[in-house]
C-alpha cells in the first residue's frame, strides 16, 4: 500500500518542480525582452495567462494549498481578489476582454497563492529559486547594459510581432531599473559575488536607468538605502561605491555625454532627474509630465474620495484616460493609455475607496509580515534568513516605487514579478516560522 500511495506523491512533486522551471523561464523572458516576450501566445491566452492557469492546476495538487490563507497578507489578498471580481464581471458584457485585462493588476495575485503552495509544500524549492536568481543576476548584469542602450538606439529596426506591431524586445527603463536594483541587492546582501567587470557593468546599467527615468532612479536608490540601513555590512559595498565614484569623476572631468533615446546619459541629466522629483526644473518635458500626472491624480481623488464613485469606482474595463480626459500616446512604447501612471491611483479609480483601503492594507500587512520575519531571524542569529527577507522586501519595494510613477502592475512584465515576490515572501516567512517551531523544545 505504501508503494501505491507514493506514486501520486512523486507525480505531484514532479508537476510542481516542472512548473517552477517554467516559472523561472517566463520570469527570465519578461526581464530580458519585456513587453515583446509578453505577446507570446494568442488572445486571450498569452504566456502570462498560461503561467497563471497552469499554476492554479498545479497548486491544487500540492499539499500547501491551506498555507495560502494562513497569513494576514494572504487572507487580505483573497478578499481583494473578490472585490476586484465584483467590479470586473458587471462590465464584461460592455468591455469584453478589456475588463479582464484591466483586472490583472490584482488578479495576477493568484500567482502568489501558487507560489506559496508549491514552496511551502517542499521548502527545498525556495533554495532552488535563490540559486537560480544568482545565475540570473550574472546573466542580467552581463547582457542588459548592452541590450538596453541598443534597444533605445535601434528600436525602429527591431522585428515586430505581425499581429500587434510590438518589437520582439521592448524594454521600459523602470522595468530594467527594478531588476538592476534586484541584482545590486542580491550582491550587497552577500548572496552572490561579482568581479570588478560585472560590478562596473552594474553601475553603468543603473546610471543608464537613472538618466532615462526618474521613477527608475528612485526604484534603485530607495531599496538599496533601505537594505543597507537594515544590513549595513556588505563586502561588496566598498568596490561598488569605488567604481561609482571613479565613474562620476571621469564623467565630470571629460564631460561625457551618451545619447540614449530622448535623454542624454550624463551626470547633469541624472541630477536634473533627481531635482525634478522634489521641485520644478526648467526642462519642459520633465516638469510637464509631472504636472500632467498630478492633475490626473487630483481628478481621480475628486470623483472617488470626494465624489459619486466613492464606493464603487469606475470599474475595470473602461479606458480611464479617455473617460477622465487625459488621453495621450505613451512616449515609451507608442501605445494609447488606459490607466494613470500610478498603480495606487488605478486601484482607487477602478475599485473605489473600499478597494483602495484593501489595497493599502494588503501592501502594509505584507511589509509588516516581512519586517517581523527579518527581526525574528536577526534575533535568532539566522543571518542568511534575515538577509533573504531583506532582499525580498526591498526587491518588492522597488516594484512598488516604480508602480507609483509608471504603468507597471497593469501588465505582466513586472506585475508577475511583483506577485511572485509577494508569494515567495509569505512562503519564506511560513517556512522559517515552521523551522523555528521545530527547533523549540517540546513540552513534556
Amino acid at each position: 500500500m505504501s508503494a501505491v500511495l507514493a506514486t501520486p506523491r512523486r507525480s505531484r512533486t514532479r508537476a510542481a518542480d516542472l512548473y517552477l522551471s517554467f516559472l523561472m523561464v517566463v520570469l527570465l523572458g519578461y526581464a530580458l525582452a519585456g513587453r515583446g516576450f509578453a505577446y507570446i501566445g494568442a488572445p486571450p491566452l498569452f504566456i502570462g495567462e498560461v503561467l497563471l492557469l497552469s499554476g492554479l492546476l498545479v497548486m491544487l495538487r500540492t499539499g500547501g494549498v491551506f498555507a495560502t490563507l494562513s497569513s494576514l497578507p494572504g487572507t487580505l489578498l483573497a478578499i481583494m481578489i473578490v472585490w476586484v471580481l465584483a467590479r470586473t464581471l458587471p462590465f464584461f458584457g460592455a468591455y469584453s476582454f478589456d475588463a479582464l485585462r484591466d483586472s490583472v493588476i490584482v488578479m495576477y495575485g493568484l500567482l502568489a497563492f501558487v507560489i506559496i503552495a508549491i514552496l511551502y509544500d517542499e521548502p527545498e524549492r525556495l533554495r532552488r529559486l535563490v540559486l537560480a536568481y544568482g545565475s540570473f543576476a550574472v546573466l542580467f548584469v552581463t547582457v542588459m547594459p548592452v541590450v538596453y542602450p541598443l534597444f533605445q538606439l535601434l528600436n525602429a529596426q527591431i522585428p515586430t510581432w505581425p499581429r500587434y506591431g510590438v518589437p520582439f524586445i521592448s524594454l521600459r527603463p523602470g522595468e530594467v531599473g527594478v531588476h538592476f536594483a534586484g541584482v545590486a541587492l542580491f550582491v550587497l546582501l552577500g548572496f552572490r559575488r561579482l568581479n570588478l567587470l560585472h560590478l562596473a557593468m552594474l553601475v553603468f546599467g543603473m546610471a543608464l536607468v537613472a538618466a532615462h527615468s526618474r521613477g527608475g532612479m528612485l526604484a534603485i536608490v530607495v531599496p538599496l538605502a533601505v537594505a543597507l540601513a537594515l544590513v549595513p555590512r556588505s563586502r561588496q559595498l566598498a568596490p561598488l561605491l569605488g567604481i561609482a565614484a571613479v565613474t562620476v569623476i571621469v564623467a565630470l572631468l571629460l564631460n561625457l555625454e551618451i545619447e540614449v533615446s530622448s535623454r542624454k546619459l550624463s551626470v547633469d541629466q541624472i541630477v536634473t532627474n533627481l531635482m525634478s522629483i522634489t521641485g520644478t526644473v526648467e526642462t519642459a518635458t520633465l516638469d510637464g509630465t509631472k504636472q500632467w500626472r498630478i492633475m490626473w491624480w487630483d481628478k481621480i481623488i475628486g470623483y472617488t474620495v470626494h465624489g459619486d464613485h466613492f464606493w464603487d469606482g469606475k470599474g475595470f474595463g473602461i479606458n480611464l484616460a479617455d473617460d477622465d480626459g487625459f488621453q495621450v500616446v505613451d512616449a515609451e512604447d507608442g501605445q494609447v493609455l488606459r490607466s494613470p501612471h500610478n498603480a495606487h491611483m488605478t486601484i482607487l479609480a477602478r475599485a473605489g475607496v473600499p478597494g483602495f483601503a484593501l489595497w493599502a492594507a494588503l501592501l502594509g500587512s505584507w511589509s509588516v509580515f516581512m519586517i517581523r520575519a527579518f527581526l525574528l531571524a536577526r534575533r535568532n542569529g539566522d543571518r542568511a534568513w534575515a538577509r533573504l527577507f531583506v532582499f525580498l522586501f526591498c526587491y518588492w519595494l522597488s516594484i512598488v516605487i516604480n508602480a507609483s510613477f509608471d504603468v507597471t502592475l497593469e501588465g505582466p512584465m513586472l506585475g508577475i514579478w511583483f506577485w511572485v515576490l509577494f508569494g515567495t515572501g509569505i512562503a519564506a516567512g511560513l517556512i522559517y516560522r515552521s523551522e523555528c517551531e521545530n527547533r523549540s523544545p517540546q513540552p513534556s
